[in-house]
């Protein structure tokens, strides 16, 4: 096995910089976006739109909320992988990013991009199906929805390394503490 890459996305202060102002952007492009799916679920079922002012306020509660329940999903499929490997959780204030590593264990591409890619696809369900079932308004979906996925912006970076930067490379990924180590396999 060959090191081809280590990312250290917790203390990489550029990086983290980059990262933040990706996610401003990932933000304002995901609004729009967000809420065409939300008055295209509305249309569909005819409902009216209500605006409440407390809105906003209520996303950003929630939003916590989904913080720790992202980071769970990453610790599930962690654990669905390798069920003897320790998980941990934590917080880097300065920065602002949660995280669930499980240092020093090994995943196949495909299994980190699983574990990576897992609490994008499941909470942007959910919100769009407690959406669609009139639980949440569209603004709350709105901001909730672009909020969370921009909030991905560091596991879409990691999945830019595992599809597009050694797309013709057979890898295995090692989690650590701060990032990802991604080893070239000999054939």
């Amino acid at each position: 096995m060959k090191l081809l890459k280590e990312v250290d996305i917790l203390h990489n202060k550029k990086l983290v910089i980059v990262l933040n102002l990706v996610a401003l952007i990932l933000f304002l492009a995901f609004l729009p976006l967000f809420y065409r799916l939300g008055l295209v679920i509305q249309e569909s079922s005819g409902r009216t739109l209500v605006i409440n002012p407390l809105d906003p306020f209520l996303a950003l509660l929630c939003f916590l909320v989904i913080l720790v329940v992202h980071e769970l999903i990453h610790g599930l499929f962690f654990k669905i992988f390798k069920p003897e490997n320790k998980v941990t959780f934590g917080i880097v204030w300065k920065s602002g990013m949660a995280y669930a590593t499980s240092p020093g264990s090994h995943y196949t591409r495909v299994q980190m991009l699983v574990i990576t890619l897992a609490p994008f696809v499941c909470l942007t369900s959910f919100l769009t199906l407690i959406y669609a079932l009139n639980l949440m308004s569209l603004m709350g979906y709105t901001l909730l929805a672009a909020m969370h996925a921009a909030g991905c912006t560091g596991d879409f970076y990691y999945t830019y390394h595992l599809t597009c930067k050694f797309t013709n490379q057979k890898i295995l990924v090692e989690d650590t503490e701060s990032g990802l180590r991604i080893y070239g396999l000999e054939d």
